[in-house]
């Protein structure tokens, strides 16, 4: 089962090709063909065994393999483009147990010939270090037939792994049927998977919860603008994208998922619409005459530092514990905070622990720890020194346990210094929000009062 991959190389191309041709990597013994069936036998056999003729399944297509480096190099300078991208590197991987190392070999040689060997210089190498036997292609940028830089279909792993499939077809191997193009990046798919909050997660709840109070398009949109976001839904547009509050980067909403492309979101309205389900967004809320200070009015009457984070814990939905508040219901305005909550938390917990409670006494609190992190070091270098003279087995063990100790608190001191200077940075950016919020509620509770006093 062929595996094709493609990747620019912006910087230390020699670091590249010697990768690609490193001989731990491509070196095998000469054993049969059955004995290639398992790629831990052979690794196992060669450890174990005596060394036999060796073989390095490294080769050079319009280019000598030992000097690949100059020779792109000076391509590169014969037509002036010696900046931007060096080269291109990439792999061919195949299903383990189905192919020898010489016929993996001769398969990426034939794969790179047919794709870029008759303008581009190319090293090809198989690598025998893994399960999976795979060869490393490293292409140069710069063509040497007429001075063209690797561009369009010639780079494009959606064309030209077309090639590699016939190529394993013709030898009988497998090969990816329908590959998925453009997945998600793997620790996005594991952060979700731990239920950890992302941006992509964050706009789908967005999206989920705002699509029952849309009766078209033009609803939709304003949804998106009322909770910060930024968008190009253009008809005309291949892919609508939505940038997030706070971010440069715009994200497609195909990658969100099948329920979420262009002509899905404008079903889902519409079928959300016409079953009944549409509410609007501005929708009055029955509410009791009387009601008791409530928590979050308590703690949002403190002005302390102390009280302010645990207000935003509040307004994030991580405080009271007894409360599971779902992050859909938390405003839009700190929803990208949720990434960032296990810091947050940990910024609350110093500032309870230390009572700092102004932004004095956290500059004074991170000042103390900067000159005793400086006695400790001093105290620690001394130590050291004492320990490396000839003394006693037990005073220098004794010396090694008090050099331990003072190392894990300067480690808890330099955390806590910078845990202060995201307080520090984080404190300017959270009035502002909070006070968004608390004007947007004011003015959200006054117009309920209103409707609420007519029909009383």
């Amino acid at each position: 089962m062929a595996v094709t991959k493609l990747w620019p190389v912006k910087s230390n191309l020699k670091h590249v090709i010697d990768y690609a041709a490193n001989k731990e990597k491509t070196s095998a013994e000469a054993f049969t063909v059955e004995q290639y069936q398992s790629l831990r036998d052979v690794l196992s056999y060669a450890q174990n065994e005596e060394k036999t003729e060796r073989e390095f399944f490294i080769q050079g297509i319009n280019c000598n393999p030992t000097f690949a480096r100059d020779q792109f190099v000076k391509v590169q300078e014969q037509f002036g483009k010696t900046d931007g991208i060096q080269a291109y590197h990439g792999y061919i991987s195949f299903k383990n147990m189905e192919v020898t190392p010489e016929l993996a070999q001769a398969i990426g040689e034939e794969f790179v010939r047919r794709v870029w060997g008759k303008r581009f210089q190319c090293i090809v190498t198989t690598h025998l270090n893994t399960e999976h036997l795979h060869c490393h292609y490293v292409i140069n940028s710069v063509s040497f037939v007429d001075g063209k830089r690797l561009q369009g279909e010639e780079k494009a792993w959606f064309k030209f792994r077309h090639i590699a499939d016939e190529i394993c077809r013709k030898h009988g191997l497998s090969v990816v049927q329908d590959p998925e193009r453009n997945r998600d990046p793997y620790f996005i798919t594991k952060k979700e998977m731990a239920g950890i909050p992302t941006r992509q997660s964050i706009l789908r709840e967005t999206i989920d919860e705002i699509i029952p109070h849309c009766r078209n398009l033009d609803d939709f949109k304003y949804q998106l603008r009322q909770r910060g976001y930024r968008y190009n839904l253009n008809p005309s547009r291949k892919y609508w994208t939505v940038t997030p509050p706070g971010s440069e980067k715009s994200i497609r909403l195909y990658r969100l998922g099948d329920e979420y492309t262009n002509d899905r979101i404008q079903e889902r309205i519409r079928e959300c619409f016409e079953s009944g389900k549409y509410t609007p967004s501005d929708r009055i809320m029955q509410r009791k005459q009387y009601r008791l200070p409530s928590y979050e009015q308590k703690l949002y009457q403190k002005t302390s530092l102390y009280r302010k984070y645990l207000y935003y814990c509040y307004k994030l939905g991580y405080l009271p514990k007894q409360q599971n508040r779902k992050p859909s219901r938390v405003h839009y305005l700190l929803k990208d905070d949720l990434i960032k909550l296990d810091r947050i938390s940990q910024e609350v917990r110093l500032l309870g622990e230390y009572q700092i409670d102004t932004a004095e006494q956290l500059f004074s609190f991170s000042a103390d720890c900067s000159l005793r992190l400086i006695d400790l070091a001093t105290q620690r270098t001394v130590l050291r020194n004492e320990s490396r003279r000839e003394i006693p087995k037990e005073r220098k063990d004794a010396l090694k346990q008090k050099i331990t100790d003072i190392t894990e608190e300067m480690k808890k001191l330099r955390k806590e210094i910078s845990l202060c200077e995201s307080i520090a940075e984080r404190s300017q950016v959270i009035d502002p929000k909070l006070q968004q919020i608390h004007a947007e509620e004011i003015n959200e509770n006054g117009k309920e009062k209103k409707a609420y006093e007519s029909w009383r």
